[in-house]
């Protein structure tokens, strides 16, 4: 397969304007009409696709006799903290400057979103909320660090049987218990309901490999494609509308099925749209999800500190220029300092001789 697929890299733009729109219109909800008020639902798109690239990583990667499971593992989650942190830390020092400006100056307070920072909110730790949009990215990564050496492991019985039942089993439970998927911060007694969110979502998204080997070997007909391509769209643009007009948590489920039908088709490449999407372009677009997600909440969060009397159309717009146009800067300043290797060597001359 492709080491970019154009389709899932313009969809992740798409649910990530999706979620900002959400956020920007959270604060509102129950006093004017907002624009997808159940937006959250476009997390599962996030941890689906996570988990079909984690399992793409894991069976393409050969376990050298030198290397353990658990070494393959730490290495492959350590890698990918490590490709996501300097955008973190932005995202971060923007936070601390905002709520600076918003007159809160507790130490506490920001010790304790060093949690928040590294990842391990969705770990259990009690934290003070400081980009605390990154609990998805959290239980991403704890989620992989549980799956990818079962996989490793396991192999075809992992495929077969363990990722099914669990899946099932867990998400039959958490379907009693909770009967939607929101709500990542509630305490289950064992771990927060984002990372058993996460946990469901990446492996589904892991099952999904597999069969997208399987498909791509198919010859389809012109016939068969377009097919596809209605399908692979009308479950996405399905998600989308239900996130807005049906008010109905309960339909969770059913759209996390939808999300894995259509994730499937886009992966499997028998789509007609695939070579118009790949293009640097869109590539782009994707970097931008990550950036633009990750800068629009401590501006949201400056504006509920300070009670500001913004509307919501005010908000929507702001959020979505701010988060455009310091998205794009980020990229750029992310991709100039690594060039310039300017962090890891002055790093070392402090420390090693």
């Amino acid at each position: 397969m492709e080491k970019h697929n154009g389709i899932i890299s313009f969809w992740k733009f798409i649910f990530c304007l999706v979620i900002i729109i959400f956020h920007a219109g959270e604060y509102f909800i129950g006093k004017q009409e907002i624009l997808f008020r159940y937006g959250s639902i476009a997390v599962e798109f996030f941890f689906i696709v996570s988990g079909f690239l984690m399992c793409k990583k894991a069976c393409s990667t050969k376990t050298s006799s030198n290397t353990s499971i658990g070494q393959e593992t730490f290495q492959f989650v350590i890698s990918k903290f490590a490709k996501l942190f300097p955008y973190i830390l932005i995202a971060f020092i923007v936070d601390c400057l905002l709520r600076c400006l918003a007159d809160i100056s507790s130490i506490k307070y920001y010790i304790n979103g060093l949690f928040d920072l590294f990842m391990l909110k969705m770990a259990g730790f009690k934290t003070t909320g400081f980009i605390g949009h990154t609990w998805y990215i959290s239980a991403m990564l704890i989620s992989m660090a549980l799956i990818y050496p079962q996989i490793k492991k396991f192999d075809k019985n992992y495929f077969y049987l363990i990722a099914p039942l669990s899946i099932i089993l867990i998400g039959g439970w958490f379907n009693q218990s909770y009967g939607n998927l929101r709500e990542p911060t509630i305490w289950t007694g064992f771990a927060y309901k984002g990372l058993i969110r996460a946990y469901i979502e990446v492996m589904i998204g892991s099952l999904l490999y597999p069969l997208a080997v399987k498909l791509k070997r198919v010859n389809f007909t012109n016939t068969a494609k377009l097919l596809s391509t209605f399908f692979e769209w009308g479950g996405y643009i399905f998600v989308i509308l239900v996130s807005h007009f049906i008010k109905d948590t309960s339909l969770d489920y059913i759209l996390v099925v939808v999300l894995a039908l259509s994730i499937l088709i886009s992966f499997s490449e028998q789509t007609l749209e695939l070579k118009i999407m790949s293009n640097k372009f869109v590539f782009f677009l994707e970097k931008l999800s990550l950036t633009m997600y990750l800068i629009h909440i401590p501006f949201r969060s400056y504006f509920k500190i300070i009670n500001s009397p913004i509307t919501y159309r005010q908000e929507l717009i702001f959020l979505l220029t701010i988060s455009l146009i310091l998205g794009t800067i980020m990229i750029y300043f992310v991709e100039y300092l690594k060039k310039k290797e300017y962090f890891i060597p002055q790093i070392k001359k402090l420390i090693i001789k």
